[in-house]
């Protein structure tokens, strides 16, 4: 099917506002700037091709007003947004705020080799992301903050924010080359083994762990010590009855096999955000609502099974009458809690007024609505 949609930019007010729309929420990344707003920013550098005249290369070292012009979006901005209001602010939408580090060359934080004032850092960004929020009484489980940094826990106690915050696995640095920093992450598939990872980002406080999908699906996966686990087969029910529901967010998903990572339990997060992409290649029907706007059983069931486009319509039209979480009661709520919760060896889970549990496998946009600009 020829695809008429038009892609916004990566971590854009309208890709955010996209994955949260059109998904079970975003993933975005932010930046502090010299006169303390979050940038909505990925990469070190300035991410624009050619004129780049006024602007230091590197992104904390400019102060919003100049990004903005440069067509850039801020934070406070974002959670102006008409479309962010009403699906994440208002709604059960999820954010997963990613907290990107300063280049060494930056001068802001840290060098090459020594962290010098990063830890510091990720706490002034986690404070004021808290500070942002605030006022706006956001549903509990709809906000979680992200880091690569190995120190976020740190970062986050001694933020006395009351936002929840994960560390990212593996531990990528701030620098280099994305081969390089990849090359550079091996390590951290040598440490532990998903289940060691569960039980420790468990300990530390982490209500969730964000996980590099090589840890399930590469030979990556092979170089620690200890029993490796998959998404899918008797690895994955071993993997389930050992993590008891914890939740893991698995990136990148790709399409080919998004059905078995929700199906898994894990949360997907995905760049393929194109709504009129309705089939995966396997012919199963698309659905980006696991999470807010769950199917019953029988409609999952077809949904998951092969269909042509025009059947697959008809089942997104019956997927899109299903009520959203919100408007769920408590009764219904359980009744989704207890089905998943019997098939992915969850400990027993009170249903409740607020947003669906972590547990609960959710869609998200990577960078709102996927990738734009190459990493660097």
């Amino acid at each position: 099917m020829e695809s008429k949609w038009k892609q916004p930019s990566q971590n854009s007010i309208d890709a955010i506002a996209h994955g949260m729309t059109f998904a079970d929420g975003s993933e975005f990344d932010v930046r502090l700037t010299l006169d303390g707003e979050l940038a909505l920013h990925h990469n070190a550098k300035i991410e624009l091709v050619g004129q780049k005249e006024g602007l230091n290369p590197y992104v904390e070292n400019n102060h919003s007003d100049d990004l903005r012009a440069a067509g850039f979006d801020i934070f406070s901005e974002l959670i102006e947004d008409s479309r962010i209001k009403s699906n994440w602010i208002n709604g059960c939408a999820t954010a997963c705020i990613e907290i990107k580090r300063p280049h060494p060359r930056a001068k802001i934080a840290g060098s090459y080799f020594s962290r010098n004032g990063m830890t510091e850092h990720v706490k002034k960004i986690m404070i004021n992301i808290e500070e942002n929020l605030a006022s706006l009484n956001i549903p509990e489980r709809n906000t979680v903050i992200y880091s690569f940094d190995p120190k976020t826990m740190d970062a986050h106690r001694l933020s006395k924010i009351e936002l929840p915050a994960a560390p990212i696995n593996p531990s990528i640095r701030p620098w280099g080359p994305a081969p390089i920093r990849r090359a550079m992450a091996l390590p951290s598939y040598g440490r532990r083994t998903v289940v060691g990872m569960v039980e420790h980002w468990r300990e530390i406080g982490a209500p969730l762990l964000p996980l590099a999908l090589k840890h399930l699906y590469s030979w990556s996966k092979y170089l620690h010590l200890g029993r490796t686990y998959s998404f899918k087969g008797k690895s994955l029910n071993k993997l389930n009855q050992k993590r008891r529901g914890f939740p893991i967010h698995v990136w990148p998903t790709p399409m080919e096999i998004e059905k078995d990572i929700i199906a898994g339990g894990f949360t997907a997060l995905s760049d393929l955000m194109d709504p009129t992409i309705i089939t995966t290649p396997h012919g199963q029907t698309r659905w980006l609502k696991p999470g807010t706007q769950p199917l019953n059983e029988e409609l999952e069931e077809k949904m998951n099974g092969h269909s042509n486009i025009e059947n697959a319509k008809n089942l997104l039209n019956l997927a899109s009458e299903r009520p959203s979480w919100e408007n769920l009661d408590l009764k219904e709520r359980q009744e989704i809690i207890n089905r998943l919760g019997a098939k992915l060896s969850w400990p027993e889970i009170k249903a409740d007024e607020g947003s669906p549990p972590w547990e609960v496998p959710r869609f998200i946009g990577h960078r709102g609505a996927g990738k734009t600009f190459r990493e660097g």
